[in-house]
């Protein structure tokens, strides 16, 4: 959905251009001489505006490079009701992207509105980006880092959604820094430790004399985060109270510090983040479906690192160099064979989780260059193990045929060896234990202490089997 500024003093033709675009899904506001577009056009960043050539108070055509120069940059596509092949050559030349006659069909208007949002958002894809600290450059990631780019470059109010430990706080502080706001602060808002009792001292700040102790004005992070962004870190915690008061100061965009009796205009650009879907709560009645809506302009959802497990090298890289600095260590490297136990792990706590590991891999392992699934602490080591056995198992109980029913006796030509019961029983058996045993002799990669650590066998149990079925751990 795209932000249309549709200026032109014909206000039959305003209200059908505006109602047509609506229909296509997009915003619209109207304006009827170059005064009131100028106020609008400062009031809230459009992405598309439509611009009558002659205005009662002068020439669109002088309005236009006025227009170019917003911070949003919209694109410009001058309408007139009269051809003027002059005006038109004028137009583009001051850098409007089309021009359009009113008598033009719904069609060839909808187009130019199409192709003018398009030839936008490539020229936005195209604009550098810069990164905050976000790691990865494969096709998952590069098309987030693309909507991210998009979003920081609009006024936008911005969800990014993602479980723990994907990064949330690097893209709201990433939107920062790509927008028209970045000269200003990121103030960050950690919902989950707010309480009623302290938002407003917190937020709102105070005056000299509001309460005992208070003695002198204290800001409060509105305050800090005028001019700039504010970002709400997991916003699915703050109680329904907070979501009213948070709502107000949405739709006010003022607040009122303690022991102020007036209230005070603040302007940011609102980021919130969130690892609960946030639908579910408004449909259960935790969160509140009118914040909802005006905090979700754009959502952005982060993957989780089991969806790009082509980005872990080149995460770990960066983690595992950034730790060996911070340590004055020299730099090190992870062993392809841990490189390929990390690929088979789930990840439930994403990079966050990734970082603690190697952390743990070089307090294990200070002087070596290179690192091995040996050096991580023994807990881990049985947890990236276990995990990958029951990988293994899924993925070799996917690849099964599905069983098929026994077949009636009198169909020799599928009839098993035998049916009496107890000799089923044991054949049956010995094909689960031959493929379990397999199963846990390459998850445990030939270790017996492993395989003994993941099955919870005995030596003596482990060994009694593998000489019945004839298997050994080691190559």
């Amino acid at each position: 959905m795209a932000n249309i500024l549709v200026i032109d003093d014909d206000a039959f033709f305003r209200e059908f251009l505006a109602r047509l675009l609506a229909a296509e899904g997009h915003k619209t506001v109207r304006a009827a001489t170059m005064a009131e577009a100028a106020t609008r056009a400062g009031a809230e960043d459009f992405d598309l505006i439509f611009l009558d050539v002659r205005l009662p108070d002068g020439s669109g055509l002088d309005l236009l490079p006025r227009l170019r120069a917003l911070p949003s940059e919209p694109e410009v596509v001058i309408i007139t009701g009269a051809g003027d092949p002059d005006g038109a050559e004028l137009a583009i030349l001051s850098g409007a992207w089309d021009y359009i006659e009113k008598k033009a069909s719904q069609e060839a208007l909808r187009l130019a509105c199409l192709r003018a949002l398009r030839f936008r958002e490539k020229k936005q894809d195209s604009l550098p980006v810069r990164r905050a600290g976000i790691i990865g450059s494969g096709p998952v990631m590069e098309r987030t880092l693309r909507q991210m780019g998009r979003a920081a470059r609009s006024q936008a109010n911005v969800l990014l959604f993602g479980e723990t430990g994907t990064g949330k706080e690097l893209f709201a502080r990433a939107i920062h820094e790509n927008s028209p706001r970045s000269g200003a602060d990121c103030v960050v808002v950690d919902c989950a430790g707010l309480t009623e009792s302290i938002m407003a001292r917190e937020l709102f700040g105070h005056r000299r004399g509001a309460f005992t102790g208070a003695s002198g004005d204290t800001p409060g992070l509105l305050a800090r985060a005028h001019g700039g962004t504010l970002f709400l870190d997991e916003v699915s915690e703050l109680s329904l109270e907070m979501q009213k008061g948070f709502l107000r100061l949405l739709e006010s965009h003022t607040y009122r510090p303690l022991g102020e009796n007036r209230e005070i205009p603040v302007d940011f650009r609102l980021v919130c983040a969130s690892n609960r879907d946030l639908w579910d709560m408004v449909a259960a009645g935790t969160f509140r479906e009118d914040l909802f809506y005006r905090i979700r302009a754009v959502t952005i959802r982060l993957p989780p690192l089991r969806d790009i497990l082509d980005e872990l090298p080149e995460l770990a890289e960066h983690h595992l160099t950034r730790i060996c600095r911070t340590a004055k260590l020299p730099l090190k490297t992870l062993a392809p064979e841990l490189l390929d136990l990390f690929a088979q792990y789930h990840w439930p706590g994403n990079v966050r989780e990734l970082a603690h590991v190697l952390d743990a891999l070089v307090a294990g392992a200070p002087l070596e260059p290179e690192l091995l699934p040996s050096h991580l602490p023994r807990d881990l080591r049985v947890h990236f193990v276990r995990s990958r056995v029951a990988r293994g198992q899924r993925e070799y109980e996917d690849s099964k045929p599905p069983a098929q029913a026994l077949p009636e006796a009198g169909d020799p030509a599928g009839r098993p060896a035998t049916l009496e019961w107890n000799a089923y029983k044991h054949a049956a058996q010995a094909r689960v234990e031959r493929a379990y045993l397999e199963t846990l002799a390459r998850a445990s990669a030939g270790d017996v202490r492993a395989a003994m650590n993941l099955s919870g066998l005995s030596q003596s149990r482990l060994y009694g089997l593998l000489r019945k079925h004839g298997l050994r751990l080691g190559p």
